[in-house]
Order: C-alpha cells, then sequence, then structure tokens
C-alpha cells in the first residue's frame, strides 16, 4: 500500500511517498530519476530523513486522470493519445536502462497539464508486486467505465486491455502495439481544435461562458444592435463636417488677404458656397442620427422596464402597441401616488409567526470581496472550479485562479471542499487546504479561491 501526503511551498505542490530505505542502499534507478529529467516522468527529488526516504514528486498546475475525467466520457482519439504518451514513457525508460514495471499507471497519479494536454507518470523504484498490479488492473478498470459507449472502437480498446491485464503473462508495450498509433501530437491537436470549435459554436449560439447558459437576444434587440452598428461612422460625419468647415474659412481667408483675379473669385466664392452647404447638411446628419440613437436607447430602457414589471404588449388594429400592466401593478402613474401621508390604523394587523424551519436552504457560495460578482450553484454536485473553459464546470476569468482550482462533492447531505493542486490555495475559514485536500465545509464558513472570497449559505 503506497503512503501518500502532499505538501505546498511557496510556488511548488508536491506528491510525496516515503519508504524505509537507507542512502546508501539507494540503486541505479534512484540516482536516474532524481538526476535527470525524463520526458513524461514527474519531476522527482530524494530526500533522506535517518532510515526513511522520501521521494518528492512535483504536480504543480497538473491534474489526474481520474479528475479530468470524473464527469465525462474518454473518446477513441483521447485514449489513442494517453496510451501513446505510456508508448513513449516505456521507450524513454528502456534508453535510460529503467524498470518499466515501477511505472505506477494508477488513473488517480496520472497527471495531465491540462493547457498542453501533455501527460506525466509516477516513475517509483520502491513500488512492489502488490502496487503495479493494482496500478495496471485499476487502469484497465478506469478505461472501462469512462470510455465513451457510443464509439465502437474506444469501448473496444478499453476492454482489450481489461481483458489482457488479467493475463499474468501481460506485458504492456505488447498491448499498445496491437493498436493504431497516430503521429506523435495528433491527439493534441485534434483536442485543441475540437476545443476551438466548441468555442466559436458557444459564440455563434450566444453561449454565456461564465454560466454556460444560452442567452436570449429578441428581434427587436439584435436589430438595434445592428443599427447601433452601422451607425458607427457619426464620429467621421461630425469631424468632415467641421473639416469642410474650415477649408470653407481658408477660401475666405485667402481672398479677403490677397488679390484675386476675376476668375479666381468667382471661383473661390463657388467653392466657399459649396463646401459651406456640404458642411452644414453633414452636421444636420449627425444632428439628427445623434438624436436618433437618444430616443431609441430611451425607448429600450422602457421597454426593458416594461418587461420587468410583466407588461403585456397588444396591437390596436391602427397598428399601434399598447401595453397592459398585470393586475397587481398599478396601471396609472396616479395609482402610485399615496392618498395620504398619515399611516391608517386598519392597514397594520397583528404580526404573524413564521417557522425558521420553512426557510429554503439557499445552498450557493455568493462572492463577498469587492469585484467577485459570481455566485456559485451547489444543487448540481459535484462540480469543478477553474479558469479554464471546457474543463471546469464553474469558469472564474481571474488571474488568481487556477485553470482547474478546486472541486465541491456532496457525501450524505454535506457538502465538501477540494483543492485542486492549485497554485494560489483554496482557504477555509483563512486556514489553507494542502494539495488534495478535502474538508467539510458548513453554512457561514468563508471559502477562498486565489482573491476571489466566497460565503456559503
Amino acid at each position: 500500500m503506497l503512503n501518500i501526503k502532499y505538501y505546498k511551498d511557496l510556488s511548488h505542490n508536491f506528491l510525496i511517498l516515503h519508504s524505509r530505505i537507507k542512502e546508501e542502499e539507494q540503486n541505479y534507478q534512484y540516482r536516474m530519476i532524481s538526476g535527470n529529467k525524463i520526458k513524461h516522468l514527474l519531476e522527482c527529488k530524494i530526500q533522506y530523513i535517518n532510515e526513511e526516504c522520501s521521494f518528492h514528486y512535483e504536480i504543480s498546475s497538473k491534474q489526474s486522470l481520474k479528475t479530468l475525467f470524473e464527469r465525462k466520457t474518454m473518446g477513441y482519439e483521447e485514449i489513442i493519445w494517453l496510451l501513446e504518451s505510456i508508448k513513449e514513457t516505456l521507450d524513454e525508460l528502456e534508453s535510460f536502462l529503467l524498470d518499466s514495471r515501477c511505472l505506477l499507471l494508477m488513473p488517480e497519479h496520472i497527471y495531465m497539464e491540462p493547457e498542453t494536454k501533455e501527460y506525466f507518470f509516477l516513475y517509483y523504484p520502491c513500488a512492489e508486486e502488490e502496487d503495479k498490479k493494482e496500478g495496471m488492473c485499476g487502469f484497465a478498470q478506469f478505461l472501462v467505465d469512462r470510455a465513451e459507449r457510443e464509439q465502437e472502437e474506444s469501448v473496444e480498446i478499453a476492454y482489450k486491455i481489461f481483458e489482457s491485464v488479467q493475463d499474468e503473462a501481460f506485458i504492456l508495450p505488447h498491448i499498445l502495439s496491437m493498436f493504431r498509433q497516430p503521429a506523435i501530437g495528433t491527439g493534441e491537436i485534434s483536442l485543441s481544435q475540437n476545443k476551438e470549435e466548441e468555442r466559436d459554436e458557444a459564440d455563434e449560439a450566444n453561449v454565456d461562458v461564465w454560466t454556460g447558459k444560452e442567452e436570449y437576444y429578441g428581434e427587436e434587440n439584435g436589430g438595434n444592435a445592428s443599427k447601433d452598428e452601422s451607425m458607427n461612422y457619426l464620429p467621421a460625419v461630425g469631424i468632415l463636417s467641421l473639416l469642410c468647415g474650415a477649408a470653407a474659412a481658408g477660401i475666405f481667408a485667402v481672398g479677403y488677404f490677397f488679390t484675386l483675379s476675376t476668375e479666381e473669385k468667382l471661383a473661390s466664392t463657388a467653392g466657399m458656397i459649396v463646401l459651406v452647404a456640404l458642411s452644414a447638411l453633414l452636421f444636420l446628419f449627425f444632428i439628427v442620427n445623434i438624436y436618433k440613437r437618444k430616443n431609441r436607447k430611451e425607448g429600450e430602457g422602457l421597454a426593458r422596464h416594461r418587461k420587468e414589471m410583466g407588461c403585456k404588449t397588444e396591437k390596436l388594429e391602427s397598428g399601434r402597441n399598447i401595453y397592459a400592466y398585470p393586475p397587481e401593478m398599478p396601471s396609472s402613474p396616479q395609482a402610485i401616488m399615496p392618498r395620504s401621508n398619515a399611516p391608517r390604523e386598519e392597514e397594520y394587523g397583528n404580526t404573524v409567526f413564521l417557522d425558521t424551519a420553512s426557510y429554503k436552504k439557499e445552498n450557493k457560495l455568493y462572492g463577498i470581496n469587492k469585484g467577485n460578482k459570481y455566485h456559485i450553484d451547489l444543487d448540481k454536485l459535484p462540480c469543478t472550479i477553474g479558469k479554464m473553459s471546457g474543463s471546469v464546470d464553474v469558469v472564474i476569468k481571474d488571474s488568481t485562479i487556477s485553470r482547474i482550482h478546486a472541486r465541491l462533492t456532496d457525501k450524505e447531505g454535506e457538502i465538501y471542499v477540494t483543492d485542486m493542486n492549485s497554485m494560489n490555495g483554496t482557504f477555509k475559514n483563512g486556514l489553507r487546504l494542502e494539495p488534495n485536500e478535502t474538508v467539510l465545509i458548513e453554512r457561514g464558513d468563508e471559502l477562498r479561491f486565489g482573491r476571489m472570497t466566497f460565503c456559503y449559505r
């Protein structure tokens, strides 16, 4: 059984494995993984205290395979990209003369850099045979559980690996060679392209990137938006009007200060008249359109107010719109005005006791610090929080938030928060959580992700 702990210093997160071994007993594998930066392996530093050896693997900004695919399935290309990364890692181990059996493939200890889609694996020289077998079985079971059911190829790969792992003569490099292997990087490129396509589709559908909900723009709003865009030339019209006026003034100055012939006077006079007329027309056009824009914005505000009030729009035969207020709303300004400033006694009755047990629990995280307007609904758990759209459930666009920062889960009606290896940490009531640490939160607790502070209600 692996003895795993997590530790965080100022800017790095570490996964720590402890083993009882003396420094003089370290072998070739220890020196190779601590003295070299091997591709696809987590960077490792080894420390010796008395007879205990501790392996410090840096996992800063990385997320485990189990976390990334906790709520989504793995498609064919994603499985192929993972298998190709494993194969490349095995080739690296062979070039360094390292034992490939010490590569632990437990889903919770296979890490990915979310931005680059690059996988990193845990190499543990002190791994026992039970840990190695458990890692492979867990990896195969994970593929079976998370394979995309609608893709026959992904299901076939997952079940073939699962069946092969049951064989005691199973060799990982052999099973990888049985599948189609695209060129290195194909998986990464196709995945990033898919993400870009999803973002483009979301933009076209007017999907809100913060909540994932589709925004509705009515015909009136859409038409007004296009009109506003078409009026972007108004500043240029105003400037052109001023230039024409300035040119007319310049021609007048030339005729005033210099002696001109009869033909030159006629030409300058005609040019001045044309420029003055053009300047006046442009200025008039500018003023009229500015006035129209102002009136339209006031109309939009009124229409928005009526919509908020619940007004219904009806059309008369003449085509004119009339607005009907709901029964509970006053239909005229006079109805809003109080008839008397003195309160009438019959308006106030006895106060009715309200049982607080009938209060509905909000079950939300409310942003409470300056500039934090996010409210996180906890009715649908688990949910992840971060700034990387497409990889988390709640997107918070803040530079102090990690791509995948924290996760909220529900266990038997209780809410728990887990720090997901974040750079700036997750805090509960001012106390910082260790990487991957899970704690219970209660109503009134204060949670902080980076510099974004929330209150749980």
